[in-house]
């Protein structure tokens, strides 16, 4: 078991949520939120990578 904590820059919150069931929204502000996870396997690292400049990992 992983805990992940990022920031997702992107418009669609809703796809993150979708994706990641654990998905826990931390903070919000204008530009981005923060969003905490918890995840079995890397798999969460191929979807980060992914997802360009939309994912900043604060935390792993």
């Amino acid at each position: 078991m992983r805990r992940v904590t990022f920031e997702f820059y992107g418009q669609a919150i809703e796809a993150v949520l979708d994706r990641l069931p654990t998905a826990e929204i931390l903070t919000r502000d204008d530009e981005k939120y923060v969003v905490r996870v918890e995840v079995f396997g890397d798999g969460i690292d191929m979807w980060i990578r992914s997802q360009g400049e939309n994912i900043k990992v604060v935390k792993q």
